[in-house]
C-alpha cells in the first residue's frame, strides 16, 4: 500500500486570562475535564499511527464497508447538510482547556484506491471535527477532487479506532467546505460560533501537518479577504498566524470558548523577485501521495559500507577559497507563508440547512 504524508498553525502566542462569567455553558457545549495531577500526556508514535490507519482503511475497502466510489462521486453536489451544530458555550477557557476539550473530535479522514492489480494503495490523508454525534464530520471540498478510480474514504480517532466513510451531505466547492458521515456514534461534536471571529482575537488549532498527528498550534486571526478563483467564483477567505501544513486540511480554528470560527484550508507563499505581477502560490494543505512501499523499497541503498573505487574518492575543498564562503542574499526566496482558512459563518452555512 502506497504511503503518503498528508493534507491544517505554528504560533504567534497571544496568552488571555480565562474569565468565568456567571453564566453557565449552552446546550451542547464541549465538557472541560481538568488534568489529572502529575497525568504523562499522550504521547503518539506517528509512524505506528500512519501506518495502522491506512491498514484498517484496507482493511475496510476489502469488506465493501465505505461508500462506493462511483456512489461517492455522485453525491459531490453542493447543497447544504441540513445539520444543527452545537451552540458555544459562554464561559471562556485557558489554551490547555481548548485542547482538552476539542481533541477527541477531531479525526484524521483518508483513502486507499486499488492499483491495475487489485491491490490496495495508499491515497492521501487530511484532518476533519465532528460537527454532530451521530457520526457527521467535516473538512475541505478538495479533500474529495482528483481522485483515482476506485477511490474509497474512512476517518479514525486519536485512539486509533477507523469508521469507514458511508456518506456524504453536502458542501460546497467554492466554500471549500464538505460534510459526511462515518459509521460512528455517540462522538462528541465541537460547537460552531454564529459570528466572524475578530482580528486579532486568539485562536487555535489541532491538526497532522506532515506526517505529524495532533499538533496543536495557536495564533490570532490576521485579517479577511476575497478573491476570484479559476471559474471566476469569488471565495472568501480567514488569514491567521497559527501554523498549519501538508496535512492540516479541515482543520477546526477555535476561539477561546472552544468553538470552531474556521477551518483550514489554503497556503499563500510569497517569494521575493522582480517581477510584481508574478502571482503567489496558492497550496492546499492535502498530502501528496507517495510512490508505493515497493516501490520504496526498490530504490533503498544497499547497507553496509560501499566498495572504494579508485579515483573515485571526493576532493576535499579549502575552506578559505572564496567558492566555500556563503553568498550574501543567495538564501531561500521565500519570504512568508500566509495561513488561509474558511471563515466560521461560511462553514455554518453549509453544515446547516
Amino acid at each position: 500500500m502506497t504511503r503518503v504524508p498528508l493534507l491544517a498553525l505554528a504560533v504567534l502566542a497571544l496568552g488571555f486570562v480565562a474569565t468565568a462569567p456567571a453564566d453557565p455553558p449552552r446546550p451542547g457545549a464541549p465538557a472541560v475535564a481538568p488534568a489529572p495531577a502529575g497525568a504523562e500526556p499522550k504521547y503518539i508514535n506517528d509512524d505506528e499511527m500512519y501506518e495502522q490507519f491506512f491498514d484498517k482503511l484496507e482493511e475496510l475497502a476489502k469488506e465493501k464497508k465505505p461508500l462506493a466510489h462511483v456512489d461517492l462521486i455522485a453525491k459531490l453536489q453542493p447543497r447544504p447538510a441540513g445539520v444543527t451544530p452545537a451552540k458555544p458555550a459562554a464561559k471562556a477557557l485557558s489554551p490547555e482547556e481548548v485542547y482538552r476539550a476539542a481533541v477527541a473530535s477531531v479525526f484524521v479522514v483518508g483513502s486507499v484506491h486499488p492499483d491495475k492489480d487489485g491491490n490496495w494503495q495508499t491515497g492521501t490523508y487530511a484532518t476533519a471535527w465532528v460537527v454532530a454525534a451521530d457520526g457527521v464530520l467535516v473538512t475541505n471540498w478538495h479533500v474529495f477532487e482528483d481522485l483515482k478510480n476506485g477511490e474509497v474514504f474512512g476517518a479514525a480517532d486519536r485512539n486509533g479506532t477507523a469508521y469507514p466513510l458511508t456518506d456524504f451531505l453536502g458542501g460546497d466547492k467554492t466554500a471549500d467546505v464538505a460534510v459526511f458521515r462515518i459509521a460512528a456514534k455517540g462522538l462528541t461534536p465541537l460547537p460552531v460560533a454564529p459570528g466572524h471571529a475578530e482580528i486579532g482575537s486568539w485562536v487555535g488549532l489541532i491538526s497532522h501537518p506532515g506526517d505529524l498527528f495532533y499538533v496543536y498550534t495557536q495564533g490570532a486571526v490576521t485579517r479577511y479577504s476575497t478573491n476570484k478563483n479559476e471559474d471566476d467564483k469569488v471565495e472568501k477567505w480567514m488569514g491567521v498566524t497559527a501554523e498549519f501544513a501538508s496535512g492540516s486540511s479541515g482543520s477546526p480554528l477555535l476561539n477561546k470558548y472552544g468553538a470552531v470560527v474556521g477551518m483550514a484550508a489554503l497556503t499563500l507563499s510569497l517569494d521575493a523577485n522582480d517581477d510584481p505581477k508574478k502571482p503567489v502560490r496558492r497550496t492546499r494543505p492535502l498530502a501528496p501521495r507517495r510512490p508505493s512501499r515497493g516501490d520504496d523499497k526498490k530504490n533503498e541503498k544497499p547497507k553496509g559500507k560501499a566498495p572504494e573505487v579508485p579515483g573515485d574518492k571526493p576532493k576535499v575543498k579549502d575552506p578559505e577559497k572564496p567558492d566555500m564562503k556563503p553568498e550574501i542574499g543567495k538564501g531561500s526566496p521565500q519570504q512568508m507563508v500566509v495561513k488561509m482558512a474558511v471563515p466560521g459563518p461560511i462553514v455554518l452555512k453549509w453544515i446547516g440547512k
